[in-house]
């Protein structure tokens, strides 16, 4: 039977992958001897906020802010380092968290909406559709 220690276990394993992505960001050079640009280093921070902050902020413009950049520059900036959209970076963090709760545990769909930020569940299953394609329900299932 599913566990709250397979929840923590699946959140440890998620938490190092997570932190595997920051190392490529941080380690990320064009040219090998290359020092990390200030495009890098801001890519590189946007990433661990992410990982620090995505069950409580969803928004790209929270980011901005902390990084005490315009949302025009910085939105630009993540995608010329990293090639995808900030809001694509974190929406696949909240994804990729939902996807291991919901495979993992039998914690009920609204809780690990809650867990994730979404205050409501309608909306989560919405959102989790739009990005996967099945509803969180029938991606348990599957």
């Amino acid at each position: 039977p599913k566990t709250i220690e397979n929840k923590e276990i699946i959140k440890a394993i998620f938490t190092i992958f997570m932190q595997g992505v920051i190392e490529l960001y941080r380690n990320h050079t064009p040219y090998s001897n290359a020092p990390m640009t200030r495009n890098m280093e801001i890519c590189r921070e946007f990433v661990q906020l992410a990982m620090e902050n995505y069950t409580k902020e969803h928004s790209v413009s929270y980011y901005a802010k902390r990084l005490n950049i315009t949302l025009q520059h910085f939105c630009y900036v993540i995608k010329k380092v990293s090639g995808r959209t900030a809001l694509d970076i974190l929406s696949n963090i909240i994804i990729m968290d939902a996807k291991a709760q919901l495979k993992s545990t039998d914690m009920p769909v609204k809780k690990i909406a809650f867990a994730l930020g979404f205050d409501n569940l309608s909306f989560f299953n919405k959102y989790f559709r739009q990005h996967v394609g099945m509803t969180p329900q029938e991606y348990r299932e599957s």
